[in-house]
């Protein structure tokens, strides 16, 4: 088979079968290539490392603090992470430091313990009489009409007028209609105060605003004559706006306290502390 059979030159014969069977070994050669590169170890290996990387270090640098000059992913330049305001903790609220004046507490300093904790103003039931009113008149067909400053007063009350230093003074806030017909008062925690001023009233010492202030809406009927009370036992300490200062128990002496629901302001309650 292998020897030429034709009309032409034998040389001719065993060129053609020399070029089929390169081309034979070319087709064979360029698949194994193929076969070669599609199995062995390749780019496809390197790009999924690469990618991992990738992610890896994408994670990293979502892990890592932001530091001043950085700002991370959503927020803006100089601003810190929002948190949630649990009422009753320690976090931050609406604070203010006298009448009229009111600021955003900044995050709670080491200060903020478990005595500030306990600093938390409530409803006070301690039996009081009523007070005496004009006539009442009848009820409106719309219900309550909302409580102006004209239509309330507010008091300052303290358990006993003399405490011994390290003692928990009770100090309360009254406050009670003096009109002539029901009315509407959001009593909210955020929109009261008492304060502990220095006896002649120049140094703020201590405010239930500083260290704890949950904010609820707290829509009361207030009845005439009928007073509604709240309380807060005083640890004896001073603060400041935001607690953000170390606390340091009063000294004995002549004190005041004084409260407020909004801007409407109580008189003050001399208070004596005790060696």
């Amino acid at each position: 088979m292998w020897e030429p059979v034709g009309p032409l030159p034998a040389s001719v014969y065993r060129r053609r079968r020399w070029v089929a069977l390169a081309s034979i070994i070319a087709v064979f050669s360029l698949f194994g290539w193929m076969l070669a590169a599609v199995t062995a170890p390749g780019s496809g290996d390197a790009g999924e490392t690469t990618a991992s990387t990738t992610r890896a270090a994408s994670r990293a640098a979502l892990a890592e603090p932001v530091s001043g000059g950085t700002t991370a992913p959503g927020a803006t330049a100089g601003t810190a992470p929002a948190t949630t305001h649990t009422p009753g903790s320690t976090t931050p609220g609406v604070v203010r430091t006298s009448p009229g004046t009111q600021l955003r507490n900044p995050a709670a300093g080491p200060a903020a313990t478990t005595p500030a904790a306990d600093e938390l103003v409530r409803p006070d039931d301690t039996p009081r009489p009523p007070v005496a009113v004009p006539p009442s008149v009848p009820l409106p067909s719309t219900g309550p009409v909302p409580c102006t400053n004209d239509m309330l007063t507010v008091g300052a009350e303290i358990d006993r007028p003399d405490h011994k230093v390290g003692e928990r003074p009770v100090l309360r806030l009254v406050v009670t209609n003096v009109s002539e017909q029901p009315c509407v008062r959001d009593l909210d925690g955020a929109r009261q105060e008492i304060v502990v001023w220095s006896g002649d009233g120049v140094d703020r010492l201590w405010s239930s605003n500083d260290c704890v202030n949950p904010s609820t809406i707290d829509l009361r009927t207030l009845v005439p004559g009928q007073p509604v009370a709240f309380a807060v036992s005083w640890f004896g300490r001073t603060s400041t706006p935001g607690c953000a200062e170390p606390r340091t128990p009063v000294p004995a002496g002549a004190y005041r306290v004084m409260t407020r629901v909004d801007d409407l302001i109580s008189a003050p309650t001399p208070f004596l502390l005790l060696d």
